[in-house]
């Protein structure tokens, strides 16, 4: 799967807002991400995680980049638009878009996913994920 997408990465190690790719192959996860259409990026999450040719163990990498407090597989899950946390507070609507919300003391997040977008935000970490497709065949659905 190879799929252009409109990327903004908003965590305490990267900000980007721009033109990038998501390719998946199973649970493999390749994000190339671009400014101005020049490669600028790649993370890559195979058991390990590779940032900058930088690499490190999953569960490392979200301690580090997103937050201690959640699951090892958050980044690789939102990256591919399936449950986070194990599916809790999930919610779907009738028009197919999923939600969750998770909110204790440690975090906040509003987990959105739909044809389009997948949007995450926890408010208490500061960290945003989103991805918009730029396929134009699915900007009619």
């Amino acid at each position: 799967m190879n799929e252009p997408k409109l990327i903004t990465l908003k965590t305490t190690k990267l900000k980007f807002a721009d033109m990038g790719y998501i390719r998946h192959d199973g649970s493999a996860v390749e994000v190339e991400l671009f400014a101005a259409g020049v490669a600028i990026e790649k993370i890559t999450i195979d058991g390990d995680v590779c940032v900058s040719a930088v690499c490190m163990d999953e569960g490392k990498f979200v301690k580090e980049y997103l937050s201690p407090d959640y699951p090892r597989d958050t980044m690789r899950q939102v990256l591919l638009g399936k449950d986070i946390f194990e599916g809790l507070g999930k919610e779907e609507m009738c028009d197919g878009r999923l939600f969750q919300f998770i909110r204790n003391d440690e975090m906040d997040i509003m987990y959105r996913r739909s044809k389009r977008e997948i949007y995450f935000k926890d408010r208490l970490n500061n960290l945003i994920i989103k991805l918009e497709d730029l396929n134009e065949s699915n900007a009619t659905e």
